[in-house]
């Protein structure tokens, strides 16, 4: 089985370290495709011992919210997927959707990303896989899954806090 994974496949937020802080923005399609509409930026300062989230709703409504890393209970991290090209022989592709929150003291969470991607080929059909041949074989994937796993860990070591499902 090959497996193609590449970011062309997915869309992630961007994740990227400046000056000891942990730095991740909206996806640059998302922006694109919203005309700017929706932006969030969300910055740990391990120095300050704190998360500034920072969005902009219609290019005019910014707002900005600091939370201390005693705040925070747990940093939250869930799967939801659907199958796609679902066919009469069983076997599909799926649409992985990986989110990533807070969970702050006094049971509050907080949405900060979705990463969104192409998942890998699906058998829930009565043959083996090598008798889907053409889908089996190559697969285009996404990189979601481990862009979203690895932002979960450093954003948990960072905030020195536990990973949870999320409750929403």
């Amino acid at each position: 089985m090959t497996i193609v994974s590449s970011p062309w496949f997915s869309v992630c937020p961007r994740v990227r370290k400046r000056k000891g802080r942990l730095i991740a923005t909206t996806a640059w399609r998302v922006r694109i495709l919203s005309l700017g509409l929706m932006f969030r930026k969300v910055t740990v300062d391990p120095q300050e011992q704190q998360i500034t989230i920072s969005r902009r709703l219609f290019w005019f409504f910014p707002r900005r919210r600091r939370i201390r890393f005693g705040a925070v209970a747990a940093v939250t991290y869930g799967y939801s997927g659907w199958k796609t090209n679902y066919d009469w022989w069983g076997t599909s592709d799926t649409f992985d959707v990986y989110s990533v929150g807070l969970r702050l003291h006094g049971a509050d969470e907080l949405r900060l990303f979705y990463f969104y991607g192409d998942g890998e080929f699906v058998n829930d059909g009565p043959w083996p896989d090598w008798f889907y041949w053409p889908d089996y074989v190559f697969d285009l994937t996404g990189t979601q899954t481990k862009e979203s796993r690895a932002y979960v860990e450093v954003l948990s070591k960072m905030i020195g806090v536990a990973i949870a499902p999320p409750g929403w």
